[in-house]
């Protein structure tokens, strides 16, 4: 429970959007992780926000590919979560 509220308090951010985001990778795909994967995550949320923001926006690729991974799941919670047209 300590190591789920330490990653949780890591995953807030500037942007309330993607502090949503970020958490809700961590209750959907985090316990599932590998280690190892875990531990690339855990990197992840060291890059600045305007980088997080940019690849979740296919704006700009991140250079570690290990990122891909979780960038395509951050944008498939975004596309569940963002408004529909009407």
């Amino acid at each position: 429970m300590a190591e789920r509220s330490r990653l949780l308090w890591r995953c807030r951010r500037g942007i309330r959007e993607m502090d949503l985001l970020l958490q809700q990778f961590v209750e959907r795909y985090y316990p599932d992780l590998e280690p190892e994967a875990q531990q690339q995550f855990e990197a992840f949320l060291e890059e600045t926000d305007m980088d997080i923001l940019a690849w979740i926006m296919d704006r700009a690729e991140p250079g570690n590919p290990a990122y891909r991974t979780f960038i395509r799941q951050l944008q498939q919670i975004n596309a569940t979560q963002a408004p529909q047209d009407n």
